[in-house]
């Protein structure tokens, strides 16, 4: 009777020793789900950052596909480099282009414009000869940066893009 007893308990040890292990393995299996999923987190949150200050470049450009946007917006982007210290502009305040909406848990993007390099004193004819009929066509090289934040001022990106403008001298 004392050995059946014995072996009785020795199982209900050992079975309670590997149950601890087991449960033990789960609980630390469990935190590091638990940080894997607050890192994927993390980066989807940057990527929406991201996301948001390359929407607002990319809405600047496709607006100005349109010509008449794009001589009154440039124009201005000019005459701040002329007459101003600071010779930046914000493109979406400046004008009436449509500015795209941020995801959830980010800012409104900022937006800037500037003048980068105005053309050089050096002519610039379309059929490369003086005189030419068809007028006289300089690049204007603009740099557009947009800088997005999210709500808790945690992660920002800023994305620039370089673009030059044909259009004729100002003189």
């Amino acid at each position: 009777m004392f050995y059946s007893f014995t072996k009785r308990g020795s199982a209900l040890t050992i079975s309670l020793v590997v149950l601890t292990a087991i449960t033990l393995g789960a609980v630390v299996a469990m935190q590091r789900s638990t940080l894997q999923v607050r890192m994927v987190g993390n980066m989807q949150h940057q990527h929406n950052v991201f996301n948001a200050a390359q929407n607002d470049l990319g809405a600047l450009i496709d607006q100005l596909r349109d010509l008449e946007i794009a001589n009154e917006l440039l124009l201005k982007a000019i005459q701040a480099e002329n007459h101003t210290a600071d010779s930046t502009i914000d493109p979406f305040t400046q004008s009436n282009l449509s500015k795209p909406e941020p995801p959830q848990n980010v800012k409104s993007p900022v937006n800037t414009l500037r003048v980068t390099a105005l053309p050089s004193k050096t002519k610039h004819s379309l059929k490369a000869s003086e005189g030419s009929s068809t007028g006289t066509l300089v690049p204007y090289y603009f740099t557009n940066t947009a800088t997005a934040t999210d709500t808790n001022d945690s992660a920002t990106s800023t994305q620039e893009m370089g673009f030059y403008y044909l259009a004729p001298a100002l003189h």
